[in-house]
Protein backbone atom coordinates (compact mmCIF):
# COMPACT_ATOMS: atom_id res chain seq x y z
CA UNK A 1 0.00 0.00 0.00
CA UNK A 2 2.69 2.03 0.73
CA UNK A 3 4.72 1.64 -2.50
CA UNK A 4 1.06 2.20 -4.71
CA UNK A 5 1.14 5.88 -2.67
CA UNK A 6 4.45 7.02 -3.61
CA UNK A 7 3.99 5.56 -6.94
CA UNK A 8 0.71 7.82 -7.32
CA UNK A 9 2.48 10.81 -5.69
CA UNK A 10 5.79 10.41 -7.46
CA UNK A 11 3.71 10.33 -10.97
CA UNK A 12 1.21 13.10 -9.95
CA UNK A 13 4.39 14.83 -9.06
CA UNK A 14 6.50 14.13 -12.10
CA UNK A 15 3.78 14.91 -14.11
CA UNK A 16 3.03 18.44 -12.62
CA UNK A 17 6.79 19.83 -12.83
CA UNK A 18 6.48 18.45 -16.29
CA UNK A 19 3.88 20.58 -17.35
CA UNK A 20 4.95 23.57 -14.99
CA UNK A 21 8.85 23.91 -14.96
CA UNK A 22 9.23 25.62 -18.52
CA UNK A 23 10.71 28.70 -18.89
CA UNK A 24 9.14 32.13 -19.48
CA UNK A 25 7.35 33.08 -22.72
CA UNK A 26 8.17 36.17 -23.98
CA UNK A 27 4.57 37.10 -24.22
CA UNK A 28 4.19 36.00 -20.76
CA UNK A 29 4.54 38.59 -18.29
CA UNK A 30 3.89 36.26 -15.08
CA UNK A 31 6.96 33.97 -16.46
CA UNK A 32 4.78 31.10 -16.14
CA UNK A 33 4.29 29.21 -19.51
CA UNK A 34 3.88 25.18 -19.70
CA UNK A 35 6.71 23.00 -22.21
CA UNK A 36 5.15 21.97 -24.88
CA UNK A 37 4.60 18.33 -25.20
CA UNK A 38 2.61 15.60 -27.35
CA UNK A 39 1.88 11.94 -27.51
CA UNK A 40 2.94 9.26 -29.86
CA UNK A 41 0.38 6.35 -29.99
CA UNK A 42 1.95 2.75 -31.18
CA UNK A 43 0.46 -0.19 -32.07
CA UNK A 44 1.16 -3.80 -30.16
CA UNK A 45 4.18 -4.06 -32.34
CA UNK A 46 5.67 -0.43 -31.59
CA UNK A 47 4.57 0.80 -34.61
CA UNK A 48 3.61 4.35 -34.69
CA UNK A 49 0.19 5.42 -35.84
CA UNK A 50 -0.34 8.78 -34.56
CA UNK A 51 1.48 11.93 -33.44
CA UNK A 52 -1.57 13.86 -31.75
CA UNK A 53 -0.10 17.30 -31.29
CA UNK A 54 -3.73 19.36 -31.51
CA UNK A 55 -3.46 20.92 -28.06
CA UNK A 56 -7.27 19.64 -27.55
CA UNK A 57 -6.88 16.91 -28.00
CA UNK A 58 -3.47 16.17 -25.81
CA UNK A 59 -5.26 18.06 -23.01
CA UNK A 60 -7.88 14.83 -23.37
CA UNK A 61 -4.96 12.52 -23.17
CA UNK A 62 -3.52 14.21 -20.34
CA UNK A 63 -6.74 14.01 -18.57
CA UNK A 64 -7.23 10.39 -19.30
CA UNK A 65 -3.47 9.19 -18.43
CA UNK A 66 -3.91 11.46 -15.48
CA UNK A 67 -6.80 8.95 -14.04
CA UNK A 68 -4.24 6.54 -14.28
CA UNK A 69 -2.01 7.75 -11.19
CA UNK A 70 -4.49 8.08 -8.52
CA UNK A 71 -4.35 6.14 -5.51
CA UNK A 72 -5.24 2.94 -6.65
CA UNK A 73 -1.92 2.41 -9.02
CA UNK A 74 0.13 -0.49 -7.66
CA UNK A 75 4.03 -0.84 -8.58
CA UNK A 76 4.86 -3.32 -11.26
CA UNK A 77 3.38 -4.11 -14.75
CA UNK A 78 -0.06 -5.66 -16.24
CA UNK A 79 -0.57 -9.18 -17.02
CA UNK A 80 -0.71 -9.03 -21.39
CA UNK A 81 0.63 -7.33 -24.11
CA UNK A 82 -0.46 -3.82 -24.50
CA UNK A 83 -3.00 -3.08 -27.41
CA UNK A 84 -1.63 0.40 -27.88
CA UNK A 85 0.87 2.94 -25.81
CA UNK A 86 0.87 6.39 -25.23
CA UNK A 87 4.49 8.22 -25.20
CA UNK A 88 4.41 11.36 -23.88
CA UNK A 89 7.46 13.33 -25.87
CA UNK A 90 8.11 17.05 -24.16
CA UNK A 91 10.13 19.75 -24.94
CA UNK A 92 13.73 20.12 -23.52
CA UNK A 93 14.56 22.29 -20.83
CA UNK A 94 15.54 26.30 -21.76
CA UNK A 95 19.14 26.22 -20.13
CA UNK A 96 21.14 29.48 -18.77
CA UNK A 97 22.20 30.96 -22.17
CA UNK A 98 20.43 29.23 -25.27
CA UNK A 99 18.39 31.01 -27.52
CA UNK A 100 14.66 30.61 -26.29
CA UNK A 101 13.65 30.97 -29.81
CA UNK A 102 15.62 28.44 -30.72
CA UNK A 103 13.90 24.98 -31.86
CA UNK A 104 13.43 22.68 -28.82
CA UNK A 105 14.30 18.88 -28.82
CA UNK A 106 12.05 16.76 -27.76
CA UNK A 107 12.58 14.24 -24.96
CA UNK A 108 10.67 10.85 -24.16
CA UNK A 109 9.53 10.77 -20.56
CA UNK A 110 6.69 8.36 -20.07
CA UNK A 111 4.74 5.29 -21.93
CA UNK A 112 1.15 4.49 -20.88
CA UNK A 113 0.04 1.18 -22.34
CA UNK A 114 -3.79 0.30 -22.24
CA UNK A 115 -4.55 -3.70 -22.92
CA UNK A 116 -7.44 -5.02 -24.91
CA UNK A 117 -8.91 -7.42 -22.50
CA UNK A 118 -8.41 -4.96 -18.86
CA UNK A 119 -9.42 -1.62 -17.65
CA UNK A 120 -5.95 -1.51 -16.48
CA UNK A 121 -3.06 1.48 -17.75
CA UNK A 122 0.46 0.54 -17.61
CA UNK A 123 2.62 3.61 -16.97
CA UNK A 124 6.29 3.97 -17.11
CA UNK A 125 8.26 6.54 -17.07
CA UNK A 126 11.51 6.48 -18.00
CA UNK A 127 14.66 6.69 -15.66
CA UNK A 128 15.91 9.56 -17.06
CA UNK A 129 12.78 11.83 -16.12
CA UNK A 130 12.75 9.78 -12.93
CA UNK A 131 16.75 10.97 -12.07
CA UNK A 132 15.50 14.85 -13.26
CA UNK A 133 12.80 14.72 -10.51
CA UNK A 134 14.69 13.06 -7.91
CA UNK A 135 17.23 16.09 -8.67
CA UNK A 136 14.58 19.09 -8.45
CA UNK A 137 12.44 17.61 -5.46
CA UNK A 138 16.18 16.42 -3.65
CA UNK A 139 14.69 13.09 -2.97
CA UNK A 140 16.71 10.19 -3.84
CA UNK A 141 15.80 6.69 -4.63
CA UNK A 142 12.88 7.75 -7.20
CA UNK A 143 14.16 4.89 -9.69
CA UNK A 144 12.09 2.19 -7.98
CA UNK A 145 8.78 3.33 -8.96
CA UNK A 146 9.46 3.36 -12.30
CA UNK A 147 6.49 1.16 -13.51
CA UNK A 148 2.88 0.91 -12.18
CA UNK A 149 -0.63 -0.28 -13.32
CA UNK A 150 -3.66 1.10 -11.93
CA UNK A 151 -7.26 0.04 -12.70
CA UNK A 152 -8.78 3.10 -14.33
CA UNK A 153 -12.97 3.66 -15.71
CA UNK A 154 -14.16 1.39 -18.31
CA UNK A 155 -14.90 4.67 -19.82
CA UNK A 156 -11.06 5.98 -19.70
CA UNK A 157 -9.87 2.50 -20.93
CA UNK A 158 -12.45 2.60 -23.85
CA UNK A 159 -11.51 5.97 -25.08
CA UNK A 160 -7.58 4.90 -24.82
CA UNK A 161 -8.40 1.52 -26.97
CA UNK A 162 -9.76 4.32 -29.25
CA UNK A 163 -6.57 5.97 -30.34
CA UNK A 164 -8.20 6.93 -34.12
CA UNK A 165 -10.26 9.74 -32.15
CA UNK A 166 -7.42 11.84 -31.27
CA UNK A 167 -5.58 11.75 -34.73
CA UNK A 168 -8.30 14.06 -36.72
CA UNK A 169 -8.69 16.83 -33.72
Amino acid sequence: MKRSLLAAGALSLLLFTLTACGGPAADDPAGETEKDHYYQILDAAGRELYAVTDDSAVAEIDALIGEAGGENAAHGGAEGEPLYTYVYWQEATIHAGEDPEAEREYLEVFRAQVRSDSNEVTTEVLPDAMEALGDWTGVEGLDGLLTFTAEVSPETADALRDPARFAGA
